[in-house]
């Protein structure tokens, strides 16, 4: 019912955390979850089938003629797909990028993370006029420092990039790290606050409507 797409042409930004964490919460409330990992490094397929934490379907997928069919076939049976790409503008990128209904771009507090962010957005540009649709997009800022300068900064650059910031930044906490040796996302104290503001702000977005749904209900 819906596809999230993570992307960005920078590796190391969180693409993977960002997956494991809305993955995870979503399936722990109780959602059907699928998730396409389209990156060389495997990292979040090996996550989901290592500790097998959450009734989540994982599949590799690197061709980018096969992302599309994927994506929609998963989307038929599950209320949410999420696709992780590659730490490069591949063109499976791209293709994962035109079917998504929202695409996340992690960004850390770097001048290189902001010039890839910027680059990312541009490629969604070019996506959605190839497949002229509007794609929602956003970034999201992971391994956040709140009341730092250099997060100040920052934001104000990727403001002046154009880019739209979601309102919860995911801050630099041992429980995300830990996230990736138990295959379990937060579920109390501050990160899991912070995951939950997260996915009310992409609720909020109509990228997750079965959550909306079962609210109304």
């Amino acid at each position: 019912m819906s596809i999230i797409t993570i992307a960005t042409s920078k590796g190391g930004a969180g693409k993977t955390t960002l997956a494991q964490l809305i993955g995870g919460t979503i399936a722990e409330r109780g959602y059907t979850v699928a998730m396409i990992d389209a990156d060389y490094n495997h990292s979040l397929s090996d996550w989901v089938r290592t500790f097998a934490t959450y009734p989540i379907t994982v599949e590799s997928e690197l061709d980018e003629t096969k992302i599309i069919p994927l994506a929609e076939r998963l989307s038929d049976t599950h209320d949410l797909v999420i696709i992780d790409t590659a730490g490069a503008a591949t063109q499976a990128t791209v293709f994962a990028i035109g079917c998504a209904d929202l695409v996340l771009i992690p960004c850390q507090l770097s001048s290189a993370d902001i010039v890839e962010a910027s680059k990312t957005n541009q490629l969604i540009a070019s996506a959605a006029a190839m497949t002229r649709q509007e794609i929602c997009a956003r970034v999201v800022l992971t391994d956040y420092q709140p009341k730092t300068i250099i997060a100040g900064h920052v934001e104000e650059e990727l403001a002046a990039c154009g880019l739209t910031v979601l309102p919860t930044r995911l801050h630099r906490l041992v429980a995300f790290k830990e996230m990736t040796f138990t295959g379990k996302a937060p579920k109390s104290g501050h990160a899991a606050e912070l995951v939950s503001g997260m996915l009310d702000d992409i609720a909020r977005l109509d990228a997750l409507p079965f959550m909306a749904m079962k609210t109304a209900s």
